[in-house]
């Protein structure tokens, strides 16, 4: 399985806060040091107390985009 955000091979993932991605850990931690992180996570909590179970999270900031191959 490839990482959706820098197409790296990947064994281990996460879903990402900001978006359905499918990331690495590389990309979990550029993407947890990131200033809207905090509220992605509590955004989707919020979404998720509303029974919103298929949130599709507050968008992907472009500073975190990569272009997977």
């Amino acid at each position: 399985m490839k990482c959706d955000r820098c197409g790296k091979e990947m064994t281990v993932y996460i879903m990402s806060y900001f978006n359905r991605d499918q990331i690495c850990l590389e990309c979990e931690e550029r993407e947890t040091s990131h200033p809207n992180y905090a509220r992605a996570v509590e955004t989707e909590r919020e979404a998720c107390r509303r029974g919103e179970f298929n949130y599709p999270g507050i968008g992907l900031p472009e500073d975190l985009r990569h272009d997977a191959t």
